[in-house]
């Protein structure tokens, strides 16, 4: 008998969440200062402070700071907080991998611990950054997700609902993946059985129960929640920032910004921007390594944008339409971008510099932010450190695991041709390529857009063990029988020799 049997599931599994935050915070206590990447931790920070909406990023994650740091004046607690969510994460890994994948316990245990130990979940628990917390809200959805493709119940879409828009409150980078998902899952849960109930009888004989008009209903009800919320964000971050409702007010800058190299004069919407676009070897404008510099540094691409359109909202607006005719004029281009970038993490040398690129060396606070961390926060940031933290080595270390990270979109296709998790494989395929082209086309030269494909990626190892365990156990079971007619037949057969010897 297994040992484990004596106690019962309950408590190995309270047992596991337990180990799983003791593990958390045993890491915690060997690196556990806090760390910055500027500019996007001080956005925050400021936020927290006076209250401004930064127009590039969410603004949740600022009133998180003022919550946990600013009464306590220090940084411990949010990273403490983190920490906690960053398990709470790992729990509900282990739980999709046990409800809805019906792995074996101790497996679903053990991928729980690989969760705990994913270097781009340990690195972010200590940055004042929002990975941590959209992360473990991701996974709530991911999860709500899957038991709604389990059970069709309306409820945990509602809920998927609801948390996707904190979700993109913390992170925006995850709006692509919220829409599409709020079609994508009644379209996963019921066009299979629409299918299969229309090869069987015609639609004239569809009652009102139909999985068809179910699905419709149930895209429907997605579809007008989705707005309805997303319609509430933007009222709610146009009145904060006292502008109109938007997600954000540099999303045509941004995009003007990563799809640079592609840019000519006739794509742009002003005479001014054209001119500034044909004089573009001044500053690399065609130079697929400059995009972030094209965006941030002085000199460049938008910091002219700047000077010529001082109002914002026009400039933004421009920016938006001159990006938007260079895709509408080349399409492939943009893809090419993704490729191409995808295609360059390829090299052992380009993937170390860009994990270490995330330590934020590269653009250290200045002296008016130190001062600031320093009397608000207590917190000492020695001008000019690059010593790296125990977690850093382990993250710069980890390097190869990023390579199967990059694999994820091939594994989760893959994934599909098994019938039996199809629907599951479909959705991390869906999301995982969603991501991974983001990752590629507006996070080139950093491996911390990997951080919710990382998750995903563990959670598809997971469906694929439990597909090897399946089989396995399958074959056990069919040798077994085998084994059984061969010793029946023998009995047969020995009893009939002996019953043609003794005449019986």
């Amino acid at each position: 008998m297994d040992g484990s049997s004596r106690f019962s599931p309950l408590y190995r599994w309270t047992l596991f969440c337990l180990s799983i935050l003791a593990l958390k915070f045993l890491l915690f206590a060997i690196d556990p200062a806090p760390k910055l990447y500027i500019g996007d931790s001080a956005s925050y920070i400021w936020t927290a402070l006076t209250g401004w909406i930064p127009p590039d990023r969410s603004f949740f994650y600022g009133y998180v700071i003022r919550w946990t740091a600013l009464w306590t004046e220090n940084l411990t607690f949010l990273l403490v907080f983190q920490v906690c969510l960053s398990a709470i994460t790992c729990i509900l890994f282990s739980l999709i991998t046990l409800v809805i994948f019906k792995l074996p316990e101790r497996w679903c245990y053990a991928f729980g611990f690989l969760c705990a130990i994913d270097p781009l979940q340990l690195l972010y628990e200590r940055y004042v950054m929002t990975e941590t917390i959209s992360l473990c809200l991701y996974a709530f959805v991911i999860y709500h997700s899957f038991i709604y493709l389990k059970t069709h119940r309306l409820r945990n879409l509602v809920v998927v609902q609801a948390v996707s828009v904190l979700l993109i409150g913390f992170r925006m980078s995850f709006l692509l993946v919220v829409q599409i998902n709020t079609i994508l899952l009644p379209l996963i849960a019921f066009v299979p059985v629409v299918l299969k109930r229309m090869r069987r009888r015609p639609l004239a004989e569809a009652s009102p129960m139909s999985p068809a008009r179910v699905c419709a209903g149930h895209l429907l009800l997605s579809v007008t929640l989705m707005l309805l919320l997303h319609a509430g964000y933007k009222q709610a971050n146009g009145w904060l920032s006292h502008r109109e409702p938007s997600y954000l007010y540099s999303t045509g800058i941004t995009l003007l910004a990563n799809w640079a190299p592609l840019l000519e004069p006739e794509d742009a919407a002003d005479p001014r921007l054209a001119d500034l676009i044909r004089r573009g070897d001044e500053f690399g404008l065609k130079n697929p390594a400059l995009r972030n510099a094209q965006r941030f540094r002085a000199g460049h691409l938008i910091d002219r944008l700047l000077k010529l359109e001082r109002h914002r909202s026009k400039r933004d607006s421009l920016a938006k339409k001159t990006a938007l005719h260079a895709l509408w004029r080349n399409p492939i281009g943009v893809l090419g971008i993704g490729w191409r970038t995808y295609l360059g993490y390829w090299n052992m040398a380009t993937m170390k510099k860009s994990a270490e690129s995330d330590f934020g060396f590269r653009n250290p606070p200045g002296d008016e932010l130190r001062a600031l961390l320093a009397s608000r926060f207590h917190l000492s940031y020695a001008k000019g450190a690059t010593n790296m933290s125990a977690i850093q080595y382990y993250y710069l270390g980890a390097w190869s695991y990023y390579f199967l990270i990059l694999l994820a979109p091939l594994l989760s296709g893959l994934a599909i041709a098994l019938r039996s998790v199809r629907r599951y494989a479909v959705l991390l395929f869906v999301h995982i390529s969603i991501l991974m082209a983001m990752a590629m086309t507006f996070g080139s030269d950093s491996v911390r857009y990997f951080q919710p494909i990382s998750f995903l990626t563990l959670l598809v190892l997971a469906l694929g063990a439990t597909i090897a365990l399946r089989s396995a156990q399958k074959d056990t079971a069919v040798a077994c029988g085998q084994t059984n007619s061969v010793e029946n037949l023998r009995a047969h057969l020995s009893t009939l020799i002996k019953s043609a010897f003794t005449g019986s």
